[in-house]
């Protein structure tokens, strides 16, 4: 079987297991008890562990010279993993599971995305790529709704379900990769990060001001993913089933809307669709604590969609276009280490200030509260965009190949899992 097929078959199935089951971590954890500090906790180890990750295992890949033995090495290490979270019924060990799944979740980024770079040849990367993307969309979006079917109502049972599917995908992924044709060594990235950073202002003013406005809003975004599910527990009373529908309506809208978008994309000025993103993007606190069903929490997933496929589509473009030819690899890998580090600061924030306001009123009225200063950051920090210019260039960079790396969590993702490909 050729390695491109291999490929696309892989990103398939481990998207229908291991992406889809992503989905319920967050609102298993309220389910199984965790407060509003353990919450955010399990955010901000698992989003810091998982960018910090990419760095690490990035640089151990390069030193060794090969992917396939991370691969299968690092699927198998990962189907233990889900397999054990199926049992787990503490908040503190799904967090400590978690986090070991999130360092061994970036080890798999990470060599995914260099074997691809290694393996498939550039003139046709860019139509390989979107068809895998469209392929694991589809498998997510047909393995929740496979769960909805599949679930009777009692959480601490219907959550092996998308467990062990993560587990068992895991195993296939170690199958099909054993059979691999690793025929070439892989590429190594040149450049000093040390170096970089400390030039990155002088040097580059274009990546400097989004790199910057996306840190300072980063830290009011992560505030709310341990508020999310919280809502959708406690508040809401939703269900896993409910939980399902509510990623289903945000995952397939933005798969629409980005296939429009990509069209477009190139014949439009980027800036002012991101500063408009942004903004917009800052109700989605606000919905949250004012919504009061099912029906509007679909209309906001719709919502969260639309705008999520122009964070994907749309920033991910500008942000290969503002990075200097050559150095992408190391420019992604200073977004996703800084952003790790917001996102720790920021998740766990959330989480206090959550706790904090728990400790003087209802839950209800705590998260309403909570949800109005994640908003009035958002909305604020929003304005750092308007300084983005588009970059003095003829053609723009094609989408594809770094995207593995920069997808980002769904806007208004009800359980705060990260939906990563991995």
């Amino acid at each position: 079987m050729k390695n491109g097929t291999l490929i696309a078959i892989r990103s398939f199935i481990v998207s229908a297991g291991a992406t889809a089951a992503s989905s319920f971590i967050g609102v298993f954890g309220v389910f199984i008890g965790a407060t509003a500090v353990e919450m955010g906790w399990l955010q901000s180890t698992a989003n810091a562990i998982s960018n910090g990750g990419q760095i690490l295992w990035g640089r151990l890949s390069d030193r060794f010279g090969r992917r396939k033995p991370f691969l299968i090495s690092g699927s198998v290490v990962l189907a233990v993993l889900w397999y054990m979270l199926s049992y787990i019924r503490t908040p503190l060990g799904l967090i400590m599971v978690y986090a070991a799944i999130s360092l061994f979740g970036s080890l798999i980024t990470v060599n995914w995305f260099s074997l691809i770079a290694d393996q498939i040849n550039s003139t046709v990367r860019g139509r390989f790529l979107s068809i895998v993307n469209v392929l694991s969309s589809i498998g997510t979006i047909a393995s929740l709704i496979a769960m909805v079917f599949l679930f009777r109502g009692s959480v601490t049972r219907d959550i092996f379900i998308p467990f062990s599917a993560a587990a068992g995908s895991y195993i296939i992924s170690a199958v099909l990769m054993a059979f691999l044709n690793e025929s070439s060594a892989a590429r190594k990235f040149s450049g000093n990060l040390m170096i970089t950073l400390k030039n990155l202002r002088r040097e580059n003013r274009l990546f400097y001001r989004y790199f910057m406005a996306m840190n300072v809003q980063g830290l009011f975004w992560s505030m709310a993913w341990p508020m999310f599910p919280m809502t959708i527990v406690l508040v809401m009373k939703f269900d896993l089933s409910q939980v399902a529908l509510l990623t289903i309506a945000s995952l397939f809208t933005s798969v629409v809307v980005q296939y429009l978008l990509g069209r477009i994309t190139d014949r439009v000025s980027r800036p002012p669709l991101i500063f408009g993103n942004r903004v917009m993007l800052s109700a989605i606190p606000l919905f949250y604590a004012f919504f009061s069903n099912f029906r509007e929490f679909v209309a906001m997933e719709i919502y969260s969609g639309i705008l999520g496929s122009i964070q994907n589509v749309v920033m991910n473009s500008y942000l290969l276009d503002i990075v200097p030819d050559g150095h992408r690899a190391e420019y992604i890998s200073i977004m996703n280490g800084f952003n790790g580090l917001v996102y720790l600061i920021g998740a766990l924030s959330g989480g206090y200030i959550l706790a904090f306001m728990e400790a003087l009123f209802p839950i209800r009225t705590a998260l309403i509260y909570s949800y109005m200063i994640v908003f009035a950051g958002r909305f604020i920090s929003a304005f750092l965009f308007i300084g983005l210019r588009e970059p003095d260039q003829k053609g723009r960079a094609p989408l594809g190949l770094y995207s593995f790396l920069l997808r980002s969590k769904q806007p208004g993702s009800p359980s705060g899992g990260t939906m990563r490909a991995r």
